[in-house]
């Protein structure tokens, strides 16, 4: 079925309502698409709904954080060293061993 607009994954749409929203995945077998939207909310959109809600296509948003914005600070700065840098990684896996 061809719908106009065809939704592309990785994409960001805005719908009429204003909701911001990226394209993550398309189920052609159950004809929906699955969305994420700024807030980090996970959404399903059947195909027909896709049509009638006629979403725009932008740019992805400056702020991509929308979705992180209530992480508390402390959770933040425990990865962080005292020159507000990233630590490594494998700081962080350290005691944790490869299977």
């Amino acid at each position: 079925m061809a719908i106009q607009n065809e939704p592309e994954i990785g994409n960001w749409y805005q719908s009429a309502s204003s909701l911001l929203f990226k394209v993550v995945a398309i189920d052609e077998h159950d004809d929906t698409i699955e969305i994420q939207y700024f807030d980090g909310t996970i959404g399903e959109l059947e195909m027909d709904l896709w049509e009638s809600i006629a979403p725009e296509q932008l740019d992805a948003p400056d702020d991509w954080s929308g979705p992180f914005d209530d992480i508390d600070d402390d959770v933040v700065s425990s990865y962080e060293d005292d020159n507000n840098t990233r630590k490594s990684w494998d700081s962080v896996l350290e005691g944790y061993e490869d299977n």
